[in-house]
């Protein structure tokens, strides 16, 4: 009988090396190819041995396959695969038998291994095939509709290997061990088996085939089971998950199956343990067989959780390892576990243990070094979080560790980070509601209870002192044993006192458990173990109490007491110690440790007698009062807890709205959830955020903007319950809540979110009819503030163009074009009036605001593109409105104390000028009766005394001063934007309605003409045409020109009504010694300002006074709210302001934020729209970049940003600002030079820039004139990017800078350039490079040698001079130029006039405050005398108003002194 052998490669079959190996004997020709598997197709049908007679017929086909066709393979195939089953029934019959005859044996093992090694060498030669088919077929017709794949055209391979496979398992399920003996399969058989199946999983496309997948999954799973293939198993998982990353999935699926249908766990442990060994270097390097381990382990981990857990400590080194997609995976398997294992009730020391671990590790991972890692742990806590697995003690720690990750540079760390807080918020298991303020009160009041109750529960009833006594005489008979068996020192308890010590260091024990084991072995009399124990007791817990508080206390706890003892018992315990007459401890010193040790031993035993006798009979009501107290404390921690958590999210409140203005949009749609989950639960710093949203309703975002109306649509109009009434009562309600203590910017966001609403349809008539029900209060129990609210609703609600207010009375079915719904408006003027401005406005103010703010919509009609403006709504002078206004303002203002008369004035005088025909005859009105009864109420109050010729105004009441100066100031704001826009609009409307009636006309004309005009007829329509459309422009041109004369003569000049003002506003401006009242002059000072803006012959009048009060004023509410006046009169008359440009800058350096703030934001504007040329003052808003306000600091910074997107606006300013800033005088220090120009220099990119910047900088060097200064230009030139070019002109001016290389700072900061420089590819660079290197490197030595000799020299003169008892000046460095020091400020400056330079000679030691540019001279702003401190200029009025306009007279070197002003302010002045 021959033994057929698995060969390792063909060629083995064709020799034989024994005796009875198979070997084939000749392999067949094509000729006989044919007939030979006919013969096996034939021998198949009853022969189930087909297989052995017609080997040598089959190999022969594998041999040839390359020159056979392809039927004649598929023949083969299907002939096989027919053979296959036969030969699995014939094997399963031959392998139930109980006894198998040798030979039959043998001839069934050739049989199955000659069959199974034709199946897989087949298997593997279609697959292989199949692969080369499929890559042919991509690269031939890529990029089409791939249609089924055959192989050679002909048959369909994923169905044949399908069914391969599963003849190949029901051969391998069988018991074929059984054919060997012994019975182990031989490993060659094995190997064969399975790679074929590795190989099938090789192909990526196996993973959609599932049931193929799941029968190569069953024939390794039998493998494993029956063939001692778990080892190879797992090695060859590895292997493959190293180099196929899409084997995840079905490896982990096989692994599963492995574990749960053939109960190979071993393979999860190797395959753990292989991963674990694996250096974490290679796993570094090797990042997509490291991504595939990690999701691997992840899916095993979801699958066999269980299986895992013993084994998981292997792969806990890779947790410190260089890889992070390994430590995400072992992070995930921990996380699976802590899920689906460690979760679960009834665990065992043991598991908590392992749990309390895997929580530690996934904690400590939260602050990894890789944002990656940082991210998924985070992903692994919301998971556990949302599974409700987080321990509650654990949520504390963690919830503050997450606070930590909210301000993380990784986006997807915060993002993480704001849904974990989320997720707490709505899995945590204290309550729907959170307010603090409750929480805190709650628990305040049940401490309180608490410790009321617990001394009723410390009172215990006494012990009997006959069974006190019984108890002594117990311990007496045992402590006489107990010292006679330390005399004899008896050993042979020694083996269970060794157990005993061993037990304590093993067990998880505590002090009570001990003491009770000590008083059952004294019970028994094994009185050396209970002497051991308490000795080892002492060394595990060293304070341990000597006497019975702590052991009672200890066994109180174990026997269901609170741990304390009444104070009865101590007492008698106390006198039982110190009334001891008989025992053997009280004739030994204290010191004895045999002493010491029986008392503690007979505490313990009196202890724990006494304890059992109170057990044993407890009294009626103690066991209520100890539950009562146990539940107390439950409820006490359970409000700490909620208390502790709801303060920790409040601490996150503040971060998390920063992130609102994120540019990361994932932040903003997080943090918005966020916020959206603590209202809900009632977190009330969650407030913030929600009004933080508001602004978001303007983002350029259209997702954010929909977050934010779905959020709050979520929050404000999703009432539930009730029929329809209560719901928009509900919204109304809320929509309300929403604008109490809003601030504008929140109150134009809400406006346009109801604007949103409208146009979904959210807010619908039911809500706007509610609206004007709270309104006009007919819904019980309305506030007059939520009626102000109302109407503030309903003037948001009118700023949506398709959408009109509805009145009481009626409620809309349908929607209306906008001319019905602004007749509709119009037709409820009356009920605003009425209710907004009638009798409850005479004492609410606020509600009259609202009002205006609802009237002023009215007025606004949108013009569409390419159509003619409508006609503009107005009402006739003498309509109800404006009595009503009128009434109100006059009659209300001797209300000095209410701080809302100003506001309701100025949106008064809005709508007077939005809806009345003649609103300049109204609001003069107005003027004239407030002017009148002012005088009025001055006389009364001033007596005859105030009308003295002495004073030009009567004394009067500031407050109505104030009004009168404000209003003033409004009213000619209001007629020149009237004139400007409303008067010319309508003129430029009215054109426009004629020349569309010519056109009308002229079109009618064509069409009634003939069609055969002459070619002179169309030239002359032609002609008319243009001359209509030029004569057109021209009236608009004539009518501006007539608008802008009236603005300049006849508003605030000439005979004008508000022309008679000018006297007061300039004496109450010019005298703020005078009118000393702050708000006076804030009112008056912005009412000059409104004047100004009007005429430029006024602003130039008075343009110095206005300085001057920018410049001198005390109050920063007054400089902050001038720089912002002046910001618009240079819009409006740049050529006016622009020679008192300099004193802008110089509120730069104001000692107020604000008022630093408001300037740098109008010269920003000013600047950035080209109103202002970039001077020299360009250093004072850099030097703006280190204020310590940090707002101040991120608007120049802001700026510079702004500035670098303008061409070359930042290179060209550079110079100037490096000039300035590094000059000690005027400059700042060093670290603040060097934080601004490392900002400033990174808008420096160009090449050609950066060559211009090092040829300046190197020439300014020859300019310094201290130290300081080469330090500065030396860092500027290190933060230049250098090319070749830049090199060289760096050597071209080597010159220039060698005498400063001896400083430090400055060779540092030059081989940092070399540094930079290293990184040219050309040679010839580099030689520059070394070359320069060189000379720095021996300018530098000789620098330091001469500064050795120049102190020597120093020391030398210094000791003669102090010989001969003169003191001389020190020798100055040698080697070092002296320069002239104002000459070299000349060139510092880049101004080498000679007359410039005489003057700051002249000007020297002398206080001033200038600006300077290299284009323009400086302006001396004050003459201050020296030693003078400026108190007495400030008061005395001359003084006070010292500033003339520097465009009046300037001195030859450009100097312009500030003289007082000759006619209209010194005879106001001497009036005064």
């Amino acid at each position: 009988m021959f033994e057929f052998q698995i060969p390792v490669s063909r060629d083995d079959l064709l020799t034989k090396t024994s005796v009875n190996q198979y070997a084939v004997e000749e392999i067949l020709t094509h000729r006989l190819v044919q007939g030979a598997l006919q013969d096996f197709k034939y021998a198949t049908r009853s022969n189930s041995f087909a297989v052995i007679d017609n080997f040598d017929s089959l190999f022969s086909i594998l041999c040839l396959q390359r020159d056979l066709d392809a039927a004649v393979k598929e023949e083969t195939w299907d002939c096989l695969l027919k053979a296959a089953r036969g030969v699995a029934s014939q094997v399963s019959s031959v392998v139930e038998e109980t006894g198998i005859d040798p030979d039959t044996r043998a001839h069934n093992l050739n049989l199955v291994k000659m069959t199974v090694y034709l199946l897989c060498q087949f298997i593997e030669m279609f697959e292989t095939d199949f692969h080369k088919a499929n890559a042919v077929q991509i690269s031939i017709s890529k990029g089409r509709k791939s249609q089924k794949k055959r192989v050679d055209a002909g048959i369909d391979w994923e169905r044949e290997r399908e069914m391969g496979v599963h003849a190949l398992l029901q051969i391998i399920q069988l018991n074929l061990p059984k054919l060997w003996d012994p019975p182990i399969p031989e490993e060659e058989f094995v190997s064969l088996v399975s790679n074929t199946c590795y190989k099938l999983l090789e192909n990526p496309g196996i993973s959609k085939a599932k049931d193929t997948r799941e029968t190569i999954s069953h024939i390794l799973g039998c493998l494993v089971k029956r063939y001692n293939h778990g080892l190879g198993a797992s090695l060859k998982v590895i292997q493959l998950l190293q180099h196929f990353e899409h084997l995840v999935s079905p490896m982990s699926l096989t692994v599963e199956l492995f574990v749960n249908h053939y109960g190979a766990k071993s393979v999860v442990s190797e395959i753990m343990r292989e991963i674990g060994r694996i250096d974490s270097q290679d796993l570094s390097r090797d990042t997509s067989g490291t991504r595939a381990y990690s999701l691997f382990l992840v899916e095993l981990a979801e699958r066999v959780p269980a299986v895992m857990l013993p084994n998981i400590s292997v792969l806990l080194c890779h947790l410190d390892g260089d890889s992070y997609s390994m430590r995400n995976g072992v992070l995930g398997v921990l996380g699976e576990i802590l899920q689906r294992v460690l979760s679960k009730d009834g665990l065992d020391d043991n598991m908590k243990n392992a749990r309390g671990g895997f929580f530690d590790k996934l904690e400590e991972h939260i602050h990894d070094v890789h944002a990656f890692v940082r991210s998924k742990v985070l992903q692994i806590w919301l998971t556990i979080v949302n599974e409700k697995c987080l321990p509650l003690p654990r949520q504390e720690h963690l919830v503050a560790k997450v606070i930590g990750r909210l301000q993380d540079k990784s986006s997807q760390v915060r993002k993480y980070a704001i849904q974990l807080m989320t997720a707490l918020l709505k899995c945590n298991p204290f309550a729907a509601k959170l307010p603090i303020e409750k929480l805190e009160l709650n628990h305040q009041k049940e401490v309180e209870k608490l410790v009321e109750m617990k001394p009723a529960e410390q009172q215990a009833p006494p012990i009997p002192d006959d069974v006190l006594q019984g108890f002594e005489r117990e311990w007496l008979a045992v402590e006489q044993k107990l010292l006679a068996a330390l005399d004899e020192d008896n050993s042979q308890e020694d083996t269970q006192d060794e157990y005993s010590q061993e037990d304590i260091s093993q067990e998880d024990i505590t002090i009570a458990s001990q003491l009770t084991r000590i008083y059952h072995l004294l019970l028994e009399g094994r009185y050396l173990s209970a002497v051991k124990v308490l000795s080892a007791t002492q060394q595990q817990w060293p304070d341990l109490a000597p006497r019975g508080d702590r052991q009672e206390g200890g066994h109180t706890t174990q026997n269901g007491e609170d741990g304390q003892t009444s104070q009865s018992e101590e007492n008698e315990q106390k006198e039982e110690d110190n009334g001891q007459k008989e025992g053997h401890s009280a004739d030994k010193p204290e010191a004895d440790p045999v002493s010491e040790t029986v008392t503690q031993l007979k505490e313990i035993f009196l202890g724990n007698k006494k304890l059992a006798h109170l057990s044993a009979a407890p009294d009626a009501g103690e066991g209520d009062a100890a539950s009562e107290v146990c539940k107390q404390q439950v409820l006490v921690q359970y409000l700490k807890d909620s208390l502790t958590f709801a303060k920790q999210v409040q601490t996150s409140v503040p971060t998390i709205c920063q992130l609102l203005g994120s540019k990361n949009t994932s932040d903003v749609f997080e943090a918005i959830e966020f916020f959206v989950t603590g209202f809900e639960f009632g977190v009330t710093a969650t407030m913030l955020g929600i009004r933080r949203m508001l602004a978001l309703v303007w983002s350029k975002e259209s997702g954010v903007k929909e977050a934010v109306v779905t959020a709050y649509k979520r929050l404000y109009l999703s009432p539930q319950g009730g029929n329809q009434r209560s719901k928009a009562l509900a919204i109304v309600t809320n929509l309300t809540a929403l604008t109490s203590g809003a601030t504008l910017g929140d109150l134009t966001s809400l406006e346009g979110l109801v604007v949103e609403f409208i146009k979904s349809g959210e807010i619908g008539p039911p809500v706007i009819q509610m609206l004007w029900e709270r309104f006009t209060l007919k819904v019980a129990h309305t506030t007059a503030s939520d009626s102000r609210a109302a109407l503030l609703l309903l003037s948001m609600a009118a700023g949506y163009d398709n959408f009109s207010f509805f009145p009481t009375r009626y409620i809309p079915s349908r929607r209306f074009n906008q001319r019905a719904e602004m007749e509709m408006v119009k037709s409820n003027i009356e009920v605003l009036i009425k209710e907004g401005l009638g009798p409850r406005a005479e004492e609410d103010f606020l509600l009259a605001q609202n009002a205006c703010l609802a009237l002023v919509k009215l007025g606004s009609a949108k013009k569409n593109r390419g159509e003619t403006a409508a006609e503009p709504f107005r009402l006739p002078q003498t309509h109800e409105l404006f009595s009503r206004l009128s009434y109100l303002l006059v009659s209300g203002v001797t209300k000095v104390d209410n701080p809302h008369w100003i506001p309701l004035a100025e949106l008064s005088v809005n709508v007077i000028y939005k809806l009345s025909e003649h609103p300049d005859l109204v609001c003069g009105d107005i003027l004239k009766a407030l002017t009148a009864k002012t005088l009025h109420l001055c006389q009364e109050s001033g007596g005859e005394g105030a009308t003295s010729s002495e004073t030009p105004l009567p004394e009067c009441d500031s407050g109505l001063l104030t009004r009168l100066l404000s209003l003033a100031g409004h009213v000619a704001l209001k007629q020149l934007v009237h004139l400007d826009v409303s008067v010319f609009g309508e003129v430029k409307r009215r054109l426009a309605v004629q020349e569309e009636r010519n056109n009308k006309k002229m079109a009618g004309r064509k069409s009634d003409t003939s069609l055969s005009k002459t070619k002179d007829s169309v030239m002359t329509e032609q002609e008319t045409e243009d001359e209509m459309g030029l004569a057109g422009a021209a009236a608009e041109d004539t009518e501006s020109e007539y608008i802008r004369r009236i603005c300049e003569m006849e508003i605030v000049s000439g005979a004008g009504l508000l022309s008679e003002f000018e006297p007061l506003l300039v004496a109450v401006c010019s005298s703020p010694s005078k009118y000393p009242d702050q708000q006076l002059q804030t009112a008056a000072s912005l009412a000059l300002a409104k004047f100004m803006t009007v005429s430029s012959e006024f602003c130039d009048n008075h343009l110095q006074l206005m300085f001057t009060i920018l410049e001198k004023s005390h109050s920063p509410i007054i400089r902050a709210n001038t720089i912002i006046a002046l910001g618009d009169l240079a819009f409006r008359f740049p050529n006016l302001i622009e020679p008192w440009t300099p004193h802008l800058y110089g509120r730069l350096r104001d000692e107020s934020s604000h008022v630093r703030k408001n300037t740098l934001q109008v010269l920003t504007h000013l600047i950035l729209n080209d109103m202002v040329k970039v001077k020299g003052q360009i250093s004072e808003l850099a030097s703006c970049i280190v204020d310590h306000d940090e707002r101040i600091a991120n608007l120049a910074k802001l700026f510079f940003l702004e500035l670098s997107k303008k061409g070359n606006a930042v290179y060209n300013v550079m110079p100037d600002i490096i000039s300035r800033l590094s000059d000690p005088d005027i400059g700042v220090d060093e670290d603040n030079f060097n934080i601004i120009m490392k900002y400033l220099f990174a808008f420096i990119q160009k090449d050609k820039q950066c060559e211009s910047l090092v040829e300046k900088i190197c020439h300014r060097f020859r300019a310094t004139r201290v130290e300081r200064q080469s330090r500065d230009l030396s860092f500027c030139l290190s933060m230049l990017s250098y090319n070749e070019k830049s090199i060289r002109k760096l050597q071209e001016n080597f010159s220039c800078y060698s005498d400063k290389l001896s400083d430090d700072a400055v060779y540092n900061c030059f081989l940092t350039i070399i540094s930079k420089a290293r990184s040219f590819q050309k040679q010839e660079a580099k030689t520059i490079v070394d070359e320069i290197e060189d000379r720095i490197e021996r300018c530098r030595n000789k620098g330091l040698e001469d500064d050795e000799i120049a102190h020597k020299a120093s020391k030398a003169s210094g000791a003669a001079a102090s010989h001969k008892g003169k003191h001389k000046t020190p020798a100055k460095t040698p080697g070092r130029r002296r320069r002239n020091t104002g000459k070299e400020n000349c060139e510092f400056d880049d101004s080498p006039s000679q007359q410039k330079c005489q003057q700051k000679k002249k000007l020297k030691g002398k206080p001033k405050l200038s600006f300077s540019s290299d284009e323009e001279s400086d302006v001396e702003l004050f003459n201050v005398k020296d030693g003078g401190d400026g108190s007495e200029a400030e008061d005395d009025i001359d003084n006070t108003f010292s500033a003339k306009s520097p465009v009046n007279k300037r001195s030859k070197g450009g100097k312009v002194k500030l003289t007082p002003r000759q006619r209209g302010l010194r005879s106001l002045n001497t009036s005064e």
